[in-house]
């Protein structure tokens, strides 16, 4: 029993996301109401999103991570392995999506059409027909708009009705998350591209990795502009600027074997990688 437990909680991909997306919700919480304690109902509706999404993506990639040795070996995905059944998933995706939908209902309108939006996108992006995380371009926008944009507006609209979307501060808080969602997407294809290339059809695999790379300092440059323009209105703690600083830092972390190997032990062979081919 405490085995299959522990097997549906693998489900959540906690580590996937608590030190990240979690965050962004919150921090729309605060610039809408401040420390109040609405905080504690959005630390829920933000795990339950995240949570949903990232078991429904286990469910839709359950045929393609059997294929994955790694993932396989670790149980990343536990549906590959029988852990878990499907029914039982299902009912995980059912409560996860049910709580955050009641939750924000109570709040307010705006919340719960917000949520069910953020909801849906998280589905689009995984399941077939849309499995939008498949299509060029469009991977790179849908993430950066449910990793960023919405998560950010769901945060923000739980407090009740909600204050002056088109304000400078808003704005630009709704540019820099929005930033922040599609380069955590493109720090996960870099990443995977010696995987994806010949197999799958994303943004990286289509553009090469040099302009994958060329993107990704792009949109970290439009992201520290965004972060500039919210200190210069918002009299930010300095723990929110620490956290930013953090939030810049991981995927050059993450990505630290492929910058050694790409851009400080260059080879021939690594040329086709960075699409001179």
């Amino acid at each position: 029993m405490v085995r299959v437990a522990a097997s549906y909680f693998r489900m959540l991909r906690i580590e996937d996301w608590i030190f990240g997306y979690f965050f962004i919700p919150l921090i729309g919480t605060i610039a809408a109401a401040g420390y109040s304690p609405v905080l504690w109902v959005t630390v829920i509706v933000s795990a339950c999103i995240l949570a949903f999404g990232f078991v429904i993506n286990n469910v839709a990639d359950v045929e393609i991570d059997r294929l994955h040795t790694t993932k396989c070996e670790t149980c990343k995905n536990p549906l590959t392995t029988q852990a878990v059944t499907t029914r039982g998933t299902w009912i995980l995706l059912v409560l996860f999506a049910l709580v955050p939908l009641f939750l924000s209902l109570l709040c307010s309108v705006t919340a719960f059409l917000i949520v069910a939006a953020t909801l849906a996108l998280w589905a689009a992006y995984s399941i077939r027909p849309f499995r939008l995380k498949e299509r060029y371009l469009l991977d790179l926008v849908t993430h950066g708009i449910m990793a960023g944009l919405m998560l950010f507006l769901v945060g923000y609209t739980l407090p009740g009705p909600a204050g002056y979307l088109l304000s400078a501060k808003v704005v630009s808080l709704i540019v820099l998350f929005t930033c922040v969602g599609c380069m955590a997407l493109l720090v996960h294809q870099i990443g995977d591209y010696n995987q994806d290339r010949g197999h799958s059809t994303t943004t990286v695999v289509q553009i090469g990795k040099k302009k994958g790379w060329v993107l990704l300092a792009a949109l970290f440059g439009v992201s520290l502009v965004c972060l500039a323009a919210v200190r210069t209105i918002v009299n930010l703690e300095s723990w929110v600027l620490w956290g930013a600083i953090t939030l810049f830092a991981i995927p050059v972390f993450q990505l630290r074997n492929e910058i050694r190997r790409d851009f400080f032990l260059p080879s021939p062979d690594h040329s086709e990688d960075l699409g001179f081919e």
